[in-house]
């Protein structure tokens, strides 16, 4: 078996020092033959230099993706991977040294399965905020938490919200090839949108195909301090309500609109901005976090629809020439 070990790197030098640091801890079977394929998204900083210490440490090939975007430099991963399936771990995780044992046995005990994804534990940089503790249980999107427990599960495209998480997750290569990433999704300079993964995962689970959680597959998520406050969450939301605004403008655009944007949003946006206001002062975090979240959803999908407002007048001002 050949499996490919993936990452996707932009202005993380240092973190992807760490990442690549657990690899070169990491237990490799005797009958698994594997490469670890780092794309370099246009970095500005020493990423390169760091990729250069691991060579001839580890099987490392390094690609570069010039155009900005995470989704155009995993789909030049997936142009280049010779494995047979690819491991895809992000830039600021530490791998169990187990990781790959974990994957190839799933592989080989279910090999009509597509699609598999492993446990997700968050690493605090110290002195961790105690608001970010005492709300880790609904903190699970910000930091890319993901344990489902002890047990192997079978994965449902009905199911999203125990889908993988993009920091640890595994598919087949051809079914890969098949579904590429979509470039409108992922973050881009100046546009934050997540769920490349969901989308792919969502789409190829509805073809037919199967997937397993398997929970002894696991990585460490770094989480710095930078990422401990309230404005990375609120943007984090922001953004994640922007993409549910994107994958789903088909079926809203039916809806009652108030100038340009789905009338239902104008409410809700000003009743969570009220609660969350409130409870910051008088209750406990994960309380207010909860309207912090539906807050900044709501901020996100009035975001995406003012924005396509903008541009569908513009458009409109080009064609007819004004």
């Amino acid at each position: 078996m050949f499996i490919t070990v993936a990452i996707c790197t932009f202005n993380r030098a240092e973190s992807l020092r760490l990442a690549l640091d657990s690899l070169v801890a990491i237990q490799v079977p005797s009958d698994l033959a594997w490469e670890i394929v780092i794309v370099n998204n246009n970095s500005t900083d020493h990423t390169d230099d760091v990729i250069s210490e691991y060579i001839g440490r580890l099987p490392v090939r390094r690609e570069f993706e010039p155009q900005a975007g995470k989704s155009n430099a995993l789909n030049r991963a997936i142009d280049v991977a010779k494995g047979d399936y690819i491991v895809w771990i992000d830039d600021d995780v530490l791998v169990d040294a187990g990781l790959l044992t974990a994957y190839m046995e799933a592989f080989r005990r279910w090999p009509e399965a597509a699609v598999f994804g492993g446990r997700i534990k968050p690493r605090y940089e110290a002195p961790v905020e105690k608001w970010v503790m005492e709300s880790e249980a609904v903190l699970g999107g910000p930091y890319a938490i993901r344990d489902f427990g002890d047990h192997v599960q079978l994965l449902s495209a009905d199911d999203e919200d125990h889908f993988p998480y993009g920091a640890n997750w595994a598919i087949r290569a051809i079914e890969q090839r098949a579904f590429r990433y979509d470039p409108e999704l992922g973050p881009v300079p100046k546009r934050i949108r997540n769920q490349e993964e969901t989308d792919i995962i969502h789409r190829l689970l509805k073809s037919g195909a199967t997937g397993y959680w398997i929970p002894g597959a696991m990585v460490d998520h770094c989480i710095g301090r930078d990422r401990q406050t309230v404005r990375y969450i609120a943007a984090y939301y922001e953004s994640w309500g922007e993409t549910l605004a994107f994958r789903n403008a088909a079926a809203t655009a039916a809806a009652p609109f108030w100038f340009g944007v789905p009338r239902r949003i104008w409410p809700r946006l000003l009743v969570w901005w009220v609660l969350y206001r409130f409870c910051r002062f008088v209750s406990p975090a994960p309380v207010w976090v909860k309207y912090l979240e539906a807050y900044s959803w709501n901020k996100g999908m009035f975001r995406y629809w003012q924005q396509k407002r903008i541009e569908t007048r513009r458009q409109a001002r080009v064609e007819t020439g004004a």
